[in-house]
């Protein structure tokens, strides 16, 4: 990150917009793919205080990167606008429309990545990758479990180890979401990750093997938990041993006459 924000500091933005009609028609399919609008502006000024200023109306810095560009795209958005996108767990395409002042074009791209301040109240930075419809991706998508497992009827309960998992596929076939049929799961049966059904033209680069979810007996689930609390204890139980040691042994320092 630490080249990316030297880059981002030392962005000529004359030259950005005097780039304008290269960024409008890198993506000339962009309205062919139905995904949500995000509009934001291009900023000219960066730095932390004024990073500060901008979070505090509401507003969250962000950079706009790829391939095909030869600078990046120094951006804002509004907090209450990208949290819309965020909340509604899209990892799709995103249409942005990006307003620098005099007019505005769109651009093709993906949310990748997002940093939030320590207690996870506050979005501070969000990157954009800019895509074309040519070129596959990589990234994750949600696990949603559908059904209700003849398992947990009969007294099982659902243990849920993957909510999310990678996948590559071009951008026009990227789900909001992979679907898990969990229905006929009965006591003691699982999937995994190779065992989930995906969209046509995705591809999940996640673990085969990885067990995504599970219906497991009661007796298994008390075993497991009486299995952690011992170790806690166990762990709790050494931590005291070796402060009363420490505290019990006599200082080497040499006594004053």
């Amino acid at each position: 990150m630490g080249e990316l924000y030297n880059e981002i500091r030392d962005t000529n933005f004359n030259a950005i917009r005097n780039t304008r009609y290269a960024i409008r028609n890198i993506n000339p399919e962009v309205n062919k793919v139905k995904k949500p609008k995000l509009k934001v502006e291009l900023r000219d000024v960066t730095g932390k205080e004024i990073n500060k200023k901008l979070r505090k109306e509401g507003i969250v810095p962000g950079v706009l990167y790829s391939p095909h560009d030869k600078e990046n795209l120094i951006l804002k958005v509004k907090n209450d606008e990208l949290s819309k996108i965020l909340s509604a767990k899209s990892h799709g395409l995103i249409d942005l429309e990006i307003n620098d002042g005099k007019e505005k074009v769109s651009r093709l791209a993906i949310i990748k990545d997002v940093q939030y301040n320590s207690l996870k109240k506050q979005i501070i930075h969000v990157d954009f990758y800019g895509v074309t419809l040519k070129e596959k991706l990589t990234l994750e998508v949600d696990i949603e479990l559908v059904g209700a497992p003849i398992g947990v009827k009969d007294g099982g309960i659902l243990q849920v180890e993957l909510r999310k998992v990678e996948i590559e596929c071009l951008p026009s076939d990227v789900p909001d979401s992979i679907k898990v049929d969990i229905s006929s799961l009965k006591v003691g049966d699982h999937i995994s990750v190779g065992g989930m059904v995906v969209p046509e033209g995705v591809k999940a680069l996640t673990e085969l093997d990885r067990i995504v979810v599970a219906v497991v007996t009661p007796a298994k689930v008390e075993e497991e938990v009486v299995e952690e609390a011992e170790e806690v204890a166990e762990a709790e139980t050494k931590a005291e041993t070796k402060a009363e040691t420490k505290a019990e042994t006599p200082s080497s320092a040499p006594k004053k006459g």
